[in-house]
């Protein structure tokens, strides 16, 4: 059983939430970051942004964060709904639409694993972002989750984006649209239908509920008054239906190959692989258990041969795993994906041609285009509480910062 909660979201002006929200910050160039913070007064990320000075110790840059998001307010460029809501959310990208709700999800819930995880996470990391929770306050952009599709909740939020919007805009040439619900049949109608899904996935933001997590068992340890409904109790979710998401690959890219040469580069791999040249025509795998592979100007399709991982774990059977289990680690010698230096990683909504270019201009040596992981794949994996290698997945939708915020004080 699932739970989900209405909460009253602090949200743009209606006539200001095209040139408020942003991006999350890794997906802007440094230039253009600098570009907005020159020229609108109003983005959010003047809140990401508000410390003077990247020198400041990470406390006085949260403070700082904190009081921007507080001027905010006070200039009328947010304001907070007055009853609990859940929030219809739809986002077109590329003629694709994804359908969803915004809601609480429940940290206890995670605490049991009813929210299933299919990443590691970094306690060091963990611990930034509940010191952030800890002086901002607030959450700004959802963790988002997913579950197996179910029909009368998909046919439910998409009457309800029969209606007038409450925002309908586009950035980036991305369209958002978001719907509030409010009566109280339907904030019934939605719980119940949630509480009939076994459990929720986690399909990217583990290190943020796994940091609210922590801030709320540093919250109840420290009063004696707790009891369960406390807003540090939940965390901000998007949740989708599998059939809502797209799954990107994630692809790889190497410096060396760790003192072989092209030759005896092939006759290792040969050993679990059957591998066709494509010439310089591109060559991205069509299904699962292929990988294309870019070195020297030339493609090649690399086929595990047959019977060779049959009786893997869900772990060990995924794409990313066989490139790691038998070329990566072994032959160019690449352990840790997480540290070390001789591997690079490229979404596979990026061009090919970043690609080709890092490899024909020699900054790469060789690539790999893996083809993506399935929900089903993903949810494998999760069920049986293991976790995926890193940089597995590239998941959208990708949600703006600021343009729903929950609040964790009192």
């Amino acid at each position: 059983m699932s739970t989900i909660k209405p909460f009253k979201a602090i949200r743009p002006a209606a006539d200001k939430v095209q040139h408020i929200v942003s991006h999350a910050v890794e997906r802007y160039k440094a230039s253009t970051i600098q570009h907005i913070l020159a020229n609108n007064p109003d983005s959010f990320l003047q809140v990401i942004y508000a410390a003077k000075t990247r020198k400041e110790i990470y406390s006085e840059q949260l403070h700082s964060i904190k009081n921007k998001f507080d001027e905010f307010r006070h200039n009328q460029l947010f304001k907070q709904d007055r009853e609990p809501c859940f929030y219809v959310y739809r986002q077109v990208k590329d003629s694709i639409s994804h359908v969803g709700i915004i809601a609480l999800a429940s940290v206890d819930e995670y605490e049991k694993g009813i929210i299933k995880i299919h990443e590691q996470t970094l306690a060091e990391r963990e611990k930034k972002l509940k010191e952030y929770l800890t002086i901002c306050d607030f959450n700004a952009e959802p963790v988002c989750l997913t579950h197996p599709y179910n029909k009368e909740l998909h046919d439910f939020l998409l009457l309800k984006t029969k209606a007038a919007a409450l925002y309908n805009f586009k950035a980036d040439d991305i369209e958002h649209s978001i719907w509030k619900v409010s009566e109280a049949d339907d904030l019934k109608k939605i719980s119940g239908l949630f509480n009939n899904i076994p459990n929720l996935y986690i399909a990217d933001g583990h290190h943020r509920a796994a940091s609210s997590t922590l801030l709320a068992k540093s919250k109840k340890e420290n009063n004696p008054s707790h009891t369960g409904n406390e807003p540090y109790n939940f965390f901000m979710a998007a949740i989708f239906a599998d059939t809502e998401l797209t799954i990107f690959n994630f692809d790889r890219m190497v410096t060396s190959l760790n003192g072989h040469t092209q030759e005896s580069f092939f006759k290792e791999i040969e050993k679990c692989f059957t591998i066709a040249a494509y010439g310089d025509t591109v060559c991205k795998p069509s299904s699962a258990r292929e990988i294309g592979m870019y070195i020297n100007k030339q493609w090649y399709l690399l086929k595990i041969k047959d019977g060779l991982n049959k009786d893997a774990d869900p772990v060990n059977s995924l794409d990313v795993s066989m490139l790691s289990n038998f070329i990566l680690s072994p032959i160019l010698g690449i352990k840790d994906l997480r540290n070390d230096k001789r591997i690079a990683f490229i979404p596979g909504v990026k061009d090919i041609e970043e690609i080709k270019n890092s490899v024909d201009g020699e900054k790469m040596k060789a690539a790999f285009c893996l083809y993506p992981i399935s929900f089903e794949e993903l949810k494998a994996v999760a069920d049986i509480g293991k976790e995926m290698p890193p940089k597995s997945t590239w998941i959208e939708p990708k949600f703006e910062s600021g343009l729903l915020v929950y609040s964790l004080s009192n």
